[in-house]
């Protein structure tokens, strides 16, 4: 079974706005889960960037056709004519001036935070580099791809075997897919730095929720002994006895313990849990594209194995080369749709990473607050 996201489909200017109208309840058989997966990201961020894609895309002088606007979105949104690193949101150097002012206002028990969180972003922002290789190679692919379809289309089997060889002397000469694999090996680097990100993260937020824990149960702890203390003893006797209370309790605290407020902690919380939920997003992200990507690369070894047996027996045995032929044609419908899907995903994937980006400078920004754990 085939499916086509057409995530593209909302830019043409279908209204969004429109109430919703009641609809019965539809069987598991007629369930569309990549439609509802494409339908979770029609909200007003996913508005924002196909407004900022599009635009680029008229600045640079490649707006869409009208009869460009009927085929695939690939055709609609040429990859090589997007600047992706203008995507990014926020970019590093916003990131970067954004980290360094609050890691002036910190001291040396909170680098470490700030280093992951730094982390976090450049990861990220690896990530989206990686998608936007990703999709030059995709059209770096349409573009070799087009005498290869041409000389394929114009093969027929009446004496004359050029087209044959000459689709032999493009595989031979030129592989127009090797860019795809070697970006294929990056990308399984980029998935390894992104599930030990996702790793780190996770074990400094537990530890934050623990210190959390622990800060707010000292300040009740306190409170409780200087409210028992108060009830028991006269004023002079309070002070005293509550600052042997503080100097035992600073004796029984590690050495390292980071003596920071419970709002700071609260801060670190809600970082590292911003962060650590866009990671996980991004790592399945990851694997679907690289999903798609071994699909693809399947489907093209699939197709020049065809193609050599072709070339091989040309000469011999006429139907099966015709045959091959034929499927070769069939099998082109389908590797247009696969470049098209992954095309999308990785759009899908540059939406995501912005909104996990934005979500954790949003957190970065925000002023200290009080969280009980």
């Amino acid at each position: 079974m085939h499916f086509k996201l057409g995530i593209f489909h909302d830019c043409t200017g279908r209204d969004r706005t429109a109430p919703l109208e009641a609809v019965a309840p539809i069987s598991l058989a007629s369930f569309d889960l990549r439609e509802e997966y494409a339908s979770a990201f029609r909200t007003q961020s996913y508005n924002e960037f196909w407004a900022r894609v599009l635009a680029q895309t008229f600045s640079s002088g490649s707006a869409p056709s009208r009869r460009s606007t009927e085929r695939s979105a690939a055709a609609r949104l040429p990859s090589s004519h997007l600047f992706v690193d203008k995507l990014l949101e926020p970019d590093q150097p916003t990131v970067a001036k954004v980290l360094a002012h609050a890691r002036g206002r910190d001291d040396g028990r909170r680098r470490r935070h700030s280093l992951l969180i730094s982390d976090y972003f450049a990861e990220t922002a690896n990530a989206s580099l990686l998608c936007g290789f990703l999709l030059k190679d995709i059209e770096k692919i349409r573009l070799c791809y087009r005498p290869f379809k041409k000389a394929l289309s114009s093969l027929g089997f009446s004496g004359d075997a050029s087209p044959v060889d000459q689709l032999a002397d493009l595989c031979k000469s030129h592989d127009p897919f090797s860019s795809l694999a070697l970006s294929q090996r990056d990308f399984q680097a980029v998935q390894s730095g992104s599930a030990s990100l996702l790793e780190r993260l996770e074990s400094g937020r537990r530890k934050a929720r623990a210190r959390l824990r622990l800060l707010n149960r000292l300040k009740r702890g306190l409170a409780v002994l200087f409210v028992a203390l108060a009830a028991s003893t006269s004023f002079v006797g309070v002070c005293v006895a509550f600052h042997v209370a503080v100097a035992a309790l600073m004796a029984l605290l590690p050495a390292h313990f980071p003596l920071v407020s419970t709002r700071w902690t609260a801060r670190v919380v809600a970082q590292l849990d911003a962060a650590a939920k866009g990671t996980y997003i991004l790592s399945r992200d990851l694997d679907t594209i690289s999903r798609l990507v071994a699909r693809l690369h399947d489907e093209v070894e699939h197709m020049l194995a065809m193609l050599r047996f072709c070339f091989e027996r040309r000469h011999e045995l006429l139907r099966p080369a015709k045959e091959v032929v034929r499927q070769l044609k069939k099998n082109d419908a389908s590797f247009n749709q696969q470049l098209d899907e992954l095309e999308e995903h990785l759009y899908l994937c540059f939406m995501t990473i912005n909104k996990a980006r934005s979500l954790v400078m949003k957190e970065v920004l925000l002023p200290a607050r009080r969280v009980n754990m």
